[in-house]
C-alpha cells in the first residue's frame, strides 16, 4: 500500500473515531436524561380524591312533610319501646337469678343446721340425759343464733321498753298500779326479728296497763 493510500484511508476513519467538540461528555449523558424524566413527570396529587376530610354529608334541606315527620317519629317510639321491654324483660331475669342464687345459698347453710336437729333427734334415749339433750338442742340454737347475726337479722325483744306499735304486736294488758309503767312491755311471748330497717316479724308482747281509780 502507499502513502497516498494511507492518508485516504485515516481520512474517511476520522468521522467515526474523533468524537464532534459540541457533543457532551458520556458522563453527562445519563444526569441529563434524568432531568428531562423529572420535568416531564407529572406532580404527584397531594391528598387521594375521594379522602375521608373531602366527604360532606348528604343536604338535608329538603323538605319532606309532615308524613314523613311524623312516619320518622313513630319509628323512633317503636324503637324506644322496643328496647324498654328488652331491658324490662332483661332486668327481670337477672333479679330472678339473684333471688335464686340468694336462696340457694341460704338453703346450704340451714343445712348444717338440719343435720345437727337430725344428730339431736337420733339420740338414742337408753343412756341418755334429759341435760344433754337439753344440752344439743341449746348448741343447735345458738349456732341458729349466729347464723342469723351474720346475716343482718336482728332480734327485737323489747323486754321493760316502751310499746311500738311499729315494732311490737301487743297481745293482751297487764294492769299496773304504777303510772310508770304505763304503755312498758312486761313480757314478750315471741322474740321479734328485722332485717336493716325492714320488720321481719314483730314482737309478741304483753303490755302494762295504768288506770287511774276513780275517785
Amino acid at each position: 500500500m502507499g502513502q497516498k493510500d494511507l492518508e485516504q484511508e485515516m481520512e474517511s476513519a476520522a468521522p467515526e473515531d474523533v468524537a464532534p467538540e459540541d457533543a457532551p461528555p458520556e458522563d453527562a449523558a445519563p444526569e441529563a436524561s434524568g432531568e428531562a424524566v423529572e420535568r416531564d413527570a407529572p406532580e404527584e396529587a397531594s391528598e387521594t380524591p375521594g379522602h375521608v376530610d373531602e366527604v360532606r354529608p348528604p343536604e338535608s334541606g329538603e323538605d319532606l312533610g309532615p308524613a314523613h315527620e311524623l312516619a320518622a317519629l313513630q319509628d323512633r317510639h317503636l324503637r324506644l319501646a322496643a328496647e324498654f321491654d328488652n331491658f324490662r324483660r332483661r332486668t327481670r331475669r337477672e333479679l330472678g337469678d339473684a333471688g335464686e342464687r340468694a336462696r340457694a345459698e341460704l338453703a346450704g347453710q340451714l343445712l348444717e343446721l338440719m343435720d345437727d336437729l337430725q344428730r339431736v333427734a337420733e339420740t338414742p334415749l337408753e343412756g341418755t340425759t334429759t341435760e344433754a339433750l337439753h344440752e344439743g338442742i341449746g348448741l343447735v340454737a345458738r349456732k341458729f343464733a349466729k347464723f342469723l347475726s351474720d346475716a343482718g337479722v336482728e332480734p327485737v325483744n323489747p323486754v321493760d321498753e316502751r310499746f311500738d306499735p311499729n315494732l311490737h304486736d301487743a297481745l293482751m294488758m297487764t294492769p299496773t298500779d304504777d303510772p310508770e309503767q304505763d304503755e312498758l312491755v312486761s313480757h314478750v311471748v315471741l322474740i321479734g326479728y328485722r332485717l336493716g330497717d325492714r320488720l321481719l316479724r314483730p314482737a309478741r308482747v304483753t303490755v302494762y296497763r295504768h288506770e287511774a281509780e276513780a275517785s
